[in-house]
């Protein structure tokens, strides 16, 4: 049901476009079809670009901002005093304002697309397989007519809804061959494959300069992504050819890679010349990057050396028989002692970040008491106001002997 919704705004577009091909253009179907892929793809992807673009700057203002965080955490980090915790945030703040940068613009554009391009994808496929069984009913937008009409097209000679794992039976009854197929399917396959591989390549060149390479997420992630370079084009390969890709969809997956991979590159090329890094940024990411690394680097060493160590001692022990317990006891303790140091370092940065996590939760209740007093203060000021000006306008009445002693006054006079 939720796939149907995606679907609906495709469709749209895509009838759109084939209406404009076939009835006003006067293209051929078979021409019309292919074209109307073609345009959809363009369009889908033309209207995610402002929320791509909103990511690819929120993570260059990031990189830009990331000098001045280091000094404000070298300032305040290590503070668990409120009013320092209170000027740390504030100064984030004014940081991020300063920038233009949202902590929240990265989350919103992968909710804006992932709808659009799912709804691509399924799409092509419930027109392209009618195994799917959805010939028999509207899909989105689009009449059973249309789809009918889809699956009699063919771009270079091979229908659009074959693909190569397909029987003979089914070859047949398309009206092709496996070789036909095979000839445009393999070729848009491997360009597929070409262009996601570069894409990710690409994408993993830009995060190495954007990163934070203090985040351990952020450096296991990085390190993830290298290794699906390797794994992603043999397991799309094995799927292209032994699974149900009809060519419908290596064309939307040889289009989409391209679209995304030009786009990677022109935006970060704009970016770096609207925004271009400055010597501090340069030394920003060298220095942090070479810490982080050098620590780890350090880390295993140590690990190494440690090993080394113990297992020298294991093999001399080997010599005299009787001190394998304790040799073994010893070597027990080192590893718990070595444990016990990386949890101790791990328990004082989770300790201090809970602390300055209470701290800013106290500074957050006192803000709104605060706030809260203030509008009740205006509220009794305003409250006052009124009463008093309402009394300033009413005009005192005069008693019946008032009025009497005031016109006798007036015949003496």
């Amino acid at each position: 049901m939720l796939l149907e919704a995606f679907v609906w705004p495709v469709s749209a577009v895509m009838k759109l476009w084939h209406w404009l091909l076939a009835n006003v253009m006067g293209v051929a179907p078979d021409t019309a079809w292919v074209m109307s892929i073609v345009l959809l793809v363009i369009t889908v992807r033309s209207f995610l670009v402002p929320f791509n673009w909103s990511t690819f700057r929120s993570s260059r203002m990031m990189l830009l901002m990331r000098p001045e965080q280091e000094k404000l955490e070298e300032r305040y980090g290590e503070s668990t005093d409120a009013e320092d915790v209170a000027a740390h945030d504030k100064a984030l703040k004014d940081l991020n304002k300063e920038y233009g940068y949202n902590p929240m613009t990265g989350c919103i554009p992968p909710l804006v697309q992932i709808p659009f391009i799912l709804g691509l994808y399924r799409l092509l496929m419930w027109m392209s397989v009618p195994e799917n069984g959805r010939t028999s009913g509207n899909i989105g937008l689009l009449t059973p007519e249309d789809t009918a009409s889809f699956l009699q097209a063919s771009f270079m000679g091979a229908p659009l809804p074959a693909y190569v794992s397909m029987s003979p039976e089914q070859f047949t009854s398309l009206g092709t061959t496996s070789a036909d197929v095979r000839a445009v399917a393999i070729p848009l396959l491997i360009f597929a494959l070409i262009f996601t591989t570069v894409n990710t390549v690409v994408s993993q060149l830009r995060t190495r300069t954007h990163m934070d390479w203090d985040q351990t997420v952020s450096r296991n992630l990085y390190k993830w992504m290298w290794s699906m370079v390797i794994l992603t084009p043999i397991m799309l390969g094995f799927v292209g050819m032994t699974g149900l890709i009809p060519v419908a969809l290596l064309m939307y997956w040889f289009l989409g890679n391209l679209w995304t991979l030009s786009q990677s590159v022109i935006m970060w090329y704009l970016l770096a010349k609207k925004y271009p890094l400055r010597d501090v940024h340069k030394r920003q990411i060298h220095s942090s990057r070479a810490k982080v690394l050098g620590e780890l680097r350090e880390h295993r060493q140590s690990k190494k050396t440690a090993k080394r160590s113990w297992r020298r001692r294991r093999i001399a022990s080997l010599a005299r028989p009787g001190s394998i317990a304790q040799v073994r006891r010893d070597i027990k303790a080192d590893k718990a002692a070595f444990k016990s140091e990386q949890k101790e370092r791990e328990a004082e940065k989770k300790s201090l970040k809970k602390a300055r996590d209470k701290v800013r939760s106290e500074n957050r209740k006192a803000e709104m008491e605060r706030r809260r007093e203030e509008r009740k203060r205006r509220k009794e000021e305003n409250s006052s106001a009124a009463g008093s000006g309402g009394r300033a306008n009413e005009m005192p009445e005069e008693t019946p002997g008032e009025t009497n002693e005031s016109g006798q006054k007036n015949q003496m006079e």
